[in-house]
């Protein structure tokens, strides 16, 4: 009997091996494909899946259109690289996984890119962090907080104003930069304490390292579902992107941090003055004024809002938040507020000055509430400007602020109906869940403010709206957010006129975490008499 040769014996357990591993694979997997083929399913190719629709960064939005439409389903199973994934616009179903307790923590297919290179923070941070994070947070958004804002918000707004002022010259321009620079501002003074003067050229360099992040991230996350992140770091421009960035947070929170920490010792000071000093007496008027701590801070610094930062460093120094959790923090805020409202701001225009009969009946609404173009905006008057809500609202749903958000599936879950099975990556369209025409209408893909209309916004588009997310992990800054917009917009509505040339036809998206436009549409700015 002939033996075989050593090349056989070789062959024979490389292929027996292959065999095993991939019996294990399956098997391991055995729940992903029992549960997750209750969904329509499209299939695709050995190690990449699906990947390959996805044809680049500017086609991410209509690629996935073509997704659910190949699969003729609002909620598909397939595979993007490593990751099994639902994808999914079916308001039932993102209701119920945004609500669900026991999926709390963000697709790693996604939020991992993030998380790496915010250092952390409540947008990306996995459950337990962000639990203990983001109750300890939100007393820097509460509303009091929020309504001492506002003077930080007209401020903001006369300066758009001025500088929207000087581009009036009959041309078209882009005031993206301008608006990103702008919001930068507001977040640096409303969370970080860092007033920046008017051209600050630290706040242009910022603005603009910013968008490189933001750019490079999302072609981070998508060479991450090949687990091949990692190769972001080979390019020099993004690293001295974050550098630079992460410099500029620390850089705030060491001075302010010096600040306080001075602060506290002229409060020592003072007691030990006031103490030792037998003829320092006080009326029953005056002491009413200055019986506590923070009154006597006063004496020493300009009191100031309990701003995010504030917050922070005083959780650091009771030990409940580390060091490191005041730079993801601080990193993720300033970050996200940057990008989406001012996206949200310039989309608003975008649509505004394309469908100029809306923006005269919106600027209709504005000149009832503030007959003077020179005005400070407050809580009572925002909430006269019904139509402003349905404008921003509608800019909201037509041009979402995050496209897509998603969560990772830690065990078999049943939702509802549906079984999620572990290790899956459920992703949430939202902008393909804001265009359903079976749920807004024919003119889904149209801009009309009247789809918030008290006539119109129903139970069904309440749940088919989500902007801001829904649930525990919706976004901590949704307030601020719509406040600072409402009072920018009505600024600007009520002294200029937008127009633009750019027809709405031609409109693209892409994705650079936040929406944006593949060509940004120039506007022009005409002064209102």
């Amino acid at each position: 009997m002939e033996l075989p040769k050593h090349c056989e014996v070789v062959e024979f357990i490389f292929v027996a091996g292959f065999i095993i591993l991939w019996i294990h694979w399956i098997w391991t997997r055995r729940n992903i494909y029992k549960y997750g083929l209750s969904f329509p399913v499209l299939y695709g190719f050995p190690i990449i899946g699906s990947l390959y629709k996805i044809r680049g960064v500017n086609n991410i939005s209509r690629d996935l259109s073509n997704i659910f439409k190949d699969s003729k389903s609002y909620t598909v199973c397939l595979w993007f690289g490593w990751f099994p994934t639902i994808l999914t616009a079916d308001p039932e179903i993102i209701t119920n996984v945004l609500r669900s307790p026991e999926l709390l923590n963000k697709a790693e297919s996604i939020y991992h890119p993030i998380r790496s290179i915010f250092k952390g923070g409540l947008v990306a941070s996995r459950v337990d962090e962000w639990s203990k994070n983001r109750k300890l947070i939100n007393p820097a958004f509460a509303n009091k907080v929020l309504m001492s804002f506002f003077p930080i918000f007209n401020k903001a707004k006369n300066n758009i104003i001025e500088k929207c002022s000087e581009l009036v010259d009959n041309k078209e321009h882009n005031l993206l930069n301008a608006i990103q620079t702008m919001t930068l501002t507001i977040t640096a003074e409303t969370t970080m304490g860092k007033y920046m003067h008017k051209g600050n050229q630290i706040s242009n360099d910022i603005a603009n390292n910013m968008c490189v992040i933001m750019e490079y991230t999302v072609i981070s996350i998508l060479l991450s579902f090949m687990n091949l992140g990692f190769i972001m770091e080979l390019f020099s421009k993004f690293r001295n992107a974050k550098k630079y960035s992460y410099q500029f947070v620390e850089d705030l929170i060491h001075k302010k941090l010096s600040k306080t920490t001075y602060a506290e010792k002229s409060i020592t000071n003072t007691k030990d003055d006031m103490s030792s000093n037998e003829n320092f007496l006080l009326t029953n008027e005056e002491n009413e004024f200055t019986n506590n701590e923070d009154d006597l801070a006063d004496l020493s610094i300009k009191k100031e809002p309990n701003i995010f930062i504030d917050q922070a460093i005083k959780l650091y120094k009771q030990q409940l938040f580390t060091w490191n959790d005041i730079i993801s923090e601080s990193n993720t805020i300033v970050g996200a507020a940057f990008e989406t409202t001012a996206n949200a701001i310039y989309s608003a225009l975008v649509m505004l000055a394309m469908h100029p009969e809306i923006q005269q009946r919106l600027f209709e609404e504005v000149l009832d509430v503030f007959p003077e173009k020179n005005f400070n905006a407050g809580l009572d008057q925002l909430d006269q400007l019904q139509y402003l809500d349905c404008v921003i609202n509608e800019t909201l749903r037509f041009a979402p602020p995050v496209p897509v958000i998603g969560r990772h599936v830690t065990k078999d879950t049943q939702v509802g109906k549906n079984v999620f099975p572990k290790n899956t990556q459920i992703l949430i369209s939202i902008l393909h869940l804001h265009r359903r025409t079976d749920i807004w209408g024919s003119n889904a893909n149209k801009f009309d403010p009247e789809h918030f209309s008290a006539e119109n916004f129903g139970e069904a588009q309440k749940c088919a709206f989500i902007p801001f997310s829904r649930g525990k992990r919706n976004c901590i800054g949704l307030r601020y957010a719509m406040f600072s917009m409402k009072i920018i917009l009505s600024g600007l509505i009520r002294n200029f006129i937008f127009e633009t040339d750019f027809k709405f036809a031609n409109l693209r998206f892409t994705n650079h975490v936040a929406l944006k436009y593949l060509e940004e549409p120039e506007l022009k700015i005409c002064l209102r008499s």
